[in-house]
């Protein structure tokens, strides 16, 4: 059998293992964008701190997959898919056959269209690529504004700050991780936070970019009217799903491709995990829910699992000297007083 991963981020690499483990007489095929193989993208933010090195993030070379006898093609993408024949078509122009596919493209970051958005320079944090270019301008600048102040948010705010430069980050809803916490645990992060430097601006959005005071500075106005001038402006609104080319193909798709229980699309043979997949009209976003679906997937194929069932993930914000856990104890201990 003839199996073939398309993406090889967590999901789709943790997939591509298990379905070799578990059916070594298998040929399992996987593409990806990156060259480097799989890397920790949760570690990012480490990353730019200058905590850990290029090096140490990656965890599965393209040469590491080969020696598990995954056929690794870096650096090159599922560009379309013709179900009727169970076969695909590549970056590299290439055609290859297939007996069982399994998207997991993941997903982008997204950047809102706020007015102007086209003119300036914007920064995301969701590869290795906005990695090495943010941190080529950090050692330019000495100010930022992170739009966004969820846990991804947060965290390359906190690398951006232990790199000694002055951050704001400006969050739309009127608290900070408006996903994981409540009014009162928000506070409490709020005052943790502040002490360390950062600076927050609660309650308020983007409405207009432009250029700023000099070549690479944005300046940014507010929906209350205030202006800052900023020489580096990072984007951490979510992520948009990658859906191409499912989509073109006839999978059915929402937000993310629908699956199943069984991570089955709504075509025979083709499977979705990881962050373009949706699970009842959920996508997680989280590295640790990409792992277990990649793993309950490569189960399932070989029938060692019925069907996957997700747990509930805590999520944990990596902020030296703040634990969420800490945070919500106390946020319970001061509304029972």
């Amino acid at each position: 059998m003839k199996i073939i991963v398309a993406g090889g981020g967590q999901a789709g690499y943790t997939a591509a293992k298990k379905l070799k483990l578990n059916l070594p007489e298998s040929e399992v095929l996987l593409f990806d964008a990156d060259n480097c193989g799989l890397y920790a993208k949760m570690r990012l933010p480490d990353y730019i701190a200058g905590k850990v090195t290029r090096e140490k993030l990656i965890l599965a070379s393209p040469d590491a997959m080969k020696a598990q006898g995954i056929d690794a093609h870096p650096g090159e993408t599922v560009e379309s898919i013709d179900p009727a024949v169970k076969t695909l078509r590549t970056s590299a122009g290439k055609t290859y056959p297939w007996d069982k596919l399994v998207l997991a493209g993941g997903a982008d970051a997204f950047v809102p269209p706020v007015k102007g958005v086209e003119n300036v320079e914007v920064f995301t944090l969701r590869t290795l690529g906005d990695a090495d270019r943010l941190l080529a301008r950090m050692a330019e600048e000495k100010d930022a504004v992170v739009i966004g102040g969820g846990l991804l948010g947060l965290e390359a705010a906190w690398a951006m700050r232990e790199r000694g430069i002055d951050v704001t980050v400006v969050e739309f809803m009127n608290r900070l991780l408006p996903r994981q916490l409540n009014e009162a645990q928000s506070a409490i992060l709020l005052e943790k936070l502040s002490s360390t430097g950062l600076r927050f601006r609660l309650g308020v959005s983007a409405t207009l970019l432009e250029k700023g005071a000099s070549a690479h500075r944005v300046k940014v106005t507010f929906s209350d009217g205030s202006v800052l001038d900023t020489g580096l402006l990072l984007f951490s609104a979510g992520i948009r799903s990658r859906i191409h080319p499912a989509a073109e193909c006839g999978i059915k798709v929402n937000k993310a491709i629908v699956v199943d229980h069984r991570f089955q699309t709504s075509l025979p043979d083709i499977y979705a995990v990881g962050d373009c997949a949706e699970i009842d009209g959920r996508t997680w976003g989280l590295w640790v829910a990409a792992k277990d679906q990649g793993d309950a997937l490569g189960d399932i194929l070989a029938g060692k699992r019925d069907s996957f069932e997700s747990p509930v993930y805590t999520p944990n914000l990596k902020v030296s000297g703040i634990q969420l856990k800490e945070i919500c104890q106390a946020a319970a201990t001061e509304a029972r007083q």
